[in-house]
């Protein structure tokens, strides 16, 4: 009988815990430096689930991790307290209301795209300043020597200054640009590390193998199915699965790689329709990984309403899953995966190399948004309209915008109320 209501016992503070959570998934804004804020508050101070050295232990982890850092930092906590069922369940809990009102967004947008489009067109100029702050905020946290900022400009230089004149030379439209350019990062940081490593000694525990088998197996799996298969919603999950396998440095990290797969390279949908997810994201609470709700819903329109639902499914839980599943292989050995030399040594390369690939997210985005083209997705510059070559408005609201981020406490949502407002109002 004692065991039985143990058992009890357990269930009901296991409940109150996922209720913790989405409680946390109805208030989640500003990205990941927010979310840990409101572990801090909610889960640490209030519920006293973990102390703040846990807390922080974890999200220094997950920051080592591809993936979605604040929500593989509340996976971990959901892991201490109730082992893989309960971080699995946490996960669910966490994306729920962000991935159920961006499908719901972008079916109500594909069903409109005109009116819809027409009425955020303010959004878009604030999406690219929010973009843009993020890139100059996390330049400022995390590099912090001369060969960061090197790492940083050179990342920047390829992927967004070099990108249209050597498109005619190098087929530049690929998405495994960006990987490629983060592996260097770490691979140049790794070997040039002028820092001190503390010795390291091998793990003696035993590993939870099968869900890094898995994490292997679904990564190869869906690479193979993506370059056979001609069916969109595998090439959705495909696409999704490696961004979440491959993003170091969080959501912000990941618009770049979605503009270039499905603007870019696959033509799912236009700058405009993608430039507007980035901005309503930050209007929604939760992760800014569950831009693939949004993105998987609307590369289906056209296709009907369910299939723009299973579009957004199959992105979510790609975008997700990777992330996941490496938790469940590290987190039982994190103290010692945290202090690997390979790690130590190549992390900042790589985060350098991010933050230069957000600002050129930034940059990218800019082009459709503040300049105007003879020729609409074309953006050489000979292709400028030199005539009226600036979209002064838009200019104005991208430099309005990323000052007010800078100077004020203003929360995010609320410059996205603001701007669909004047899009509704202002003809």
């Amino acid at each position: 009988m004692a065991k039985k209501g143990t058992n009890s016992v357990k269930k009901i503070k296991r409940l109150i815990f996922l209720k913790d959570v989405f409680v946390l998934a109805l208030s989640a804004y500003g990205g990941p430096s927010m979310h840990l804020a409101l572990y801090q508050k909610k889960l640490v101070d209030e519920k006293k689930y973990i102390t703040t050295s846990e807390l922080l232990e974890f999200y220094s982890l997950c920051q080592m991790l591809p993936g979605p850092s604040s929500t593989q930092t509340l996976a971990s906590i959901g892991y201490k307290y109730g082992g893989s069922i309960l971080a699995f369940l946490t996960l669910l809990v966490w994306i729920l209301p962000a991935f159920v009102l961006l499908t719901i967004s972008a079916v109500f947008i594909g069903a409109f795209q005109k009116e819809a489009l027409y009425y955020l067109r303010f959004v878009t100029p604030v999406a690219v300043a929010f973009v843009l702050v993020a890139g100059i905020k996390m330049i400022q946290k995390s590099v912090v020597n001369r060969q960061g900022y090197i790492l940083t400009a050179m990342a920047f230089v390829v992927v967004a200054v070099l990108r249209h004149p050597l498109d005619t030379v190098v087929n530049m439209k690929t998405p495994w640009m960006f990987p490629v350019v983060l592996l260097l990062g770490g691979l140049f940081s790794y070997f040039n590390y002028k820092g001190k490593v503390q010795s390291y000694e091998s793990i003696k525990v035993r590993f939870p193998w099968t869900s890094l088998i898995a994490f292997v197996v679904i990564f190869v799996a869906a690479g193979v199915l993506g370059k056979v298969s001609s069916n969109r919603l595998v090439l959705l999950f495909e696409n999704c699965y490696r961004f979440g396998s491959l993003v170091f440095g969080g959501g912000n990290v990941l618009i770049p790689m979605m503009l270039e797969q499905f603007v870019n390279h696959a033509n799912y949908m236009t700058p405009a329709q993608f430039i507007n997810g980035v901005g309503l994201v930050q209007a929604i609470p939760g992760p800014i990984f569950t831009i693939a709700s949004y993105t998987g819903a609307t590369a289906m329109h056209g296709f009907g309403v369910l299939q723009q639902v299973l579009g957004s499914f199959v992105s979510t839980l790609g975008i997700f899953l990777p992330g996941a599943l490496l938790i469940f292989f590290v987190f039982p050995v994190w103290k010692k995966i945290r202090s690997h030399p390979i790690v130590v040594k190549a992390l900042p390369g790589i985060i350098a190399s991010s933050c230069g690939l957000v600002l050129a997210a930034a940059y990218l985005m800019f082009l459709p948004v503040g300049l105007n083209w003879v020729e609409e997705g074309s953006f050489f510059y000979t292709n400028l309209n030199l005539a009226d070559a600036f979209n002064v408005r838009e200019i104005i609201i991208i430099v309005v915008t990323s000052l007010l981020l800078f100077k004020t406490k203003i929360k995010s949502p609320w410059y996205i109320v603001l701007a669909i407002l004047f899009g509704i109002f202002i003809k």
